[in-house]
């Protein structure tokens, strides 16, 4: 019965990680179509600037714990399936991953290349390798299950957020 159950974990984890890939180019390659000004900003911490100038603006907030968050994932993943890689090599990997969608966005110019973005992504996978080691020491697959749940859960928020703003301000 155990084994049948951890079978089961087994299945529920890789479909979560297909569906967590698949909200990930759709939240950062297609959410907002064609940008045809300047669709770069390499200018370090530019959304601090923003908030002197603006204050904490709900969407100040989302875009710099939406970028977090949604690296968190891709950090737990790679160790679970990885378990082999050090620390190091999973944060490599995000962010060499958070390049490269930044480079697509800015090759189609699906979005804006910007290095803030790759920055949040990195801090995202930190803390997702964080959130794994805790997790790990605690053994537990029912843990496991909860954490890439609740991730898809956040991710599915954000992702309504960024194309239906009106809807979750009524």
């Amino acid at each position: 019965m155990e084994n049948k159950k951890n079978k089961l974990y087994q299945i529920l984890i890789f479909l979560c990680s297909i569906l967590y890939l698949a909200l990930l180019i759709k939240i950062i390659i297609l959410k907002n179509g064609a940008i045809y000004h300047n669709n770069i900003n390499l200018q370090l911490f530019s959304f601090l600037r923003e908030y002197q100038h603006l204050g904490l603006t709900f969407n100040l907030i989302v875009n710099v714990i939406g970028n977090i968050v949604l690296f968190i994932p891709l950090s737990i993943i790679l160790k679970y399936y990885f378990s082999f890689l050090s620390n190091g090599h999973i944060i490599f990997i995000g962010t060499c991953t958070s390049l490269s969608f930044e480079l697509i966005q800015l090759a189609t110019r699906w979005g804006i290349f910007d290095i803030n973005d790759i920055i949040l992504n990195a801090i995202g996978c930190i803390i997702g390798i964080l959130i794994y080691i805790v997790i790990k020491k605690l053994k537990s697959s029912n843990l496991v299950t909860t954490l890439f749940l609740s991730s898809f859960t956040t991710m599915s928020i954000l992702s309504v957020y960024t194309y239906y703003p009106r809807f979750i301000m009524m």
